[in-house]
């Protein structure tokens, strides 16, 4: 195998340096044999022309492994084991359809993946787990160390991702905190996105249940207090009796969540800038040690050939294309 086996197209070089030494070495013998036939040559003059083949070949031969060197050849595998260490930070995004409400623009949803989009190239080194929750929750994206992975998921959410209507964020705490109750206090937390409202009584079950993992959840709410009405499919959602449904933030629950669990609110609609105090405290979280990762690597082994080419190229360097004359002998 070789890692940059684009330079062994260089090789058909090779078959050109040939013709052009061996069209060199027969112009000489031409010019020499107008000078005088070769046994007088031989008599009045030490040159070899042989030698000179001969030297030819070595720079050829010493082009030949420098490309080799130069293609890196690789061959065998050396093991080793690494260990990282990292934070975990599992975000839990509401995808219902009170998201959809424009009271942020484009709405709300798509304003918080943009911000999202943003934390989550700053988590780098850190793992990232994504939970979407409506009327039901699930893993959108497992925990993982590649972010950019992570974000690809991310970008791809849709309200139309839910079989089920309505909010329930209990549910998706609960994926949350049953995915990060073996990671360590302090290495690791949850963030919870969402407009705050919540069909669901079981919330206060959640948060015990984060006390006993010793996770800290931080919530951003979406939205405005005054709220908005929600538009889908180009229409905007009525209630039964015809009236227009209108999505307020609800920061009373948010609030009450990130206190309760040690964590913190931040309102994304009152400074964007805020929200990058998570990323703060992300940094700040304990790295917690992996499981000893295998990686295996591929030995170079172009020294041997960078080797050869130079000792070729030495030789071609010193080598004399005149012989030692002796004597003439018939």
């Amino acid at each position: 195998m070789f890692e940059n086996s684009n330079v062994l197209f260089l090789l058909f070089v090779i078959p050109l340096l040939c013709v052009f030494f061996l069209f060199c070495y027969k112009k000489k013998q031409r010019d020499i044999f107008k000078f005088a036939n070769k046994d007088v040559l031989y008599i009045i003059s030490n040159i070899n022309l042989k030698k000179y083949l001969i030297k030819s070949l070595f720079i050829v031969i010493s082009f030949f492994f420098l490309i080799i060197a130069l293609s890196k050849p690789q061959y065998g595998a050396k093991t080793s084991f690494i260990s990282k260490k990292s934070a975990t930070i599992v975000i839990v995004i509401d995808v219902s359809k009170s998201m959809l409400a424009q009271d942020l623009k484009p709405n709300r949803l798509e304003k918080a993946k943009s911000v999202l989009s943003n934390l989550i190239i700053g988590f780098k080194g850190n793992k990232v787990g994504i939970v979407s929750f409506a009327g039901t929750a699930f893993w959108h994206c497992p925990i993982t160390a590649d972010t950019s992975s992570a974000n690809n998921f991310l970008s791809s959410i849709s309200i139309e991702d839910m079989p089920l209507g309505g909010t329930k964020i209990s549910k998706a705490l609960d994926l949350a905190i049953n995915g990060t109750a073996d990671i360590p206090e302090g290495a690791k937390a949850i963030i919870l996105v969402t407009d705050g409202e919540d069909d669901d009584s079981g919330l206060s079950v959640l948060i015990e249940k984060a006390k006993k993992y010793k996770t800290k959840i931080y919530t951003i709410g979406i939205g405005q207090k005054e709220g908005a009405k929600i538009l889908y499919n180009g229409n905007y959602i009525k209630d039964k009796y015809g009236n227009y449904v209108v999505s307020k933030l609800d920061e009373d629950t948010l609030t009450h969540i990130a206190k309760e669990t040690g964590g913190q609110y931040i309102n994304l609609s009152e400074s964007e800038d805020s929200v990058f105090k998570i990323l703060q405290i992300a940094n700040s979280l304990d790295k917690t040690k992996d499981d000893v990762s295998k990686e295996i690597h591929r030995e170079e082994r172009y020294q041997i050939f960078l080797l050869f080419s130079l000792l070729l190229f030495c030789v071609y360097l010193f080598l004399d294309v005149l012989k030692n004359k002796k004597g003439y002998k018939k």
